[in-house]
């Protein structure tokens, strides 16, 4: 796996860059700012951009809508120490593949990181509950009752941060069928990613019996 990482701490960014490489993952380029991201994912083409939230001038975010919109190959993976809903309802939105908080351990980014890699997603259930649940999208009270048993155990899955390469494997069935039920499931919950509907799928009441992520 081949990251761009970015943070304006010189030293979080070189230990977050020796930790990682430490877990196997190629780090092709460190840099301080949202501008400078996007320039190093441009020249370098990683798998994933590791970026901070917040920085004196500009937002990750900033990177991220540029990164998903000119280098979609890459995926985005934020990381912020804010507890404030309104970045995460804007990261939703532009559809980055992580929201993480920073103090996470790194054996648990690394592995959110390699489940970001494989087509998941990743954000952390304590970041996600801050979400308010009526602008995750317009959409029904319990969305999650219009989905069928297979669409719900889709659901499931993709909330476990499984790939749609995983969903096959454990659901037994064809590419394009777990396409087409990711598919129905956005258009059943009214979102456009998987990060969405994983935010969907938390507002589900405990004790039903489904996957919380």
């Amino acid at each position: 796996m081949r990251l761009v990482i970015c943070d304006d701490h010189q030293l979080l960014l070189e230990a977050l860059a020796t930790a990682l490489a430490g877990h196997g993952m190629t780090i092709e380029a460190t840099v301080d700012s949202p501008l400078e991201a996007v320039r190093a994912v441009a020249l370098n083409d990683p798998d994933i951009l590791l970026t901070d939230l917040s920085f004196p001038k500009g937002s990750g975010l900033d990177a991220a809508r540029e990164v998903i919109a000119h280098h979609p190959r890459t995926r985005v993976v934020v990381l912020t120490g804010s507890e404030q809903p309104e970045p995460l309802m804007e990261a939703l939105e532009i559809g980055v593949s992580g929201y993480l908080a920073k103090d996470r351990p790194i054996d648990a980014l690394a592995r959110s990181l390699e489940d970001v890699a494989r087509g998941g997603t990743a954000i952390d259930r304590n970041i996600l509950r801050l979400a308010p649940s009526s602008r995750v999208s317009a959409r029904p009270r319990r969305p999650v009752d219009t989905l069928t048993a297979t669409e719900s155990r889709v659901m499931d899955l993709m909330a476990k941060g499984l790939c749609t390469a995983d969903i096959v494997h454990s659901l037994g069935v064809t590419q394009s069928t777990v396409r087409t039920h990711v598919q129905n499931i956005f258009t059943k919950l009214g979102v456009h990613s998987r990060l969405q509907a994983v935010a969907v799928l938390s507002d589900v009441p405990a004790g039903d019996g489904r996957v919380r992520c």
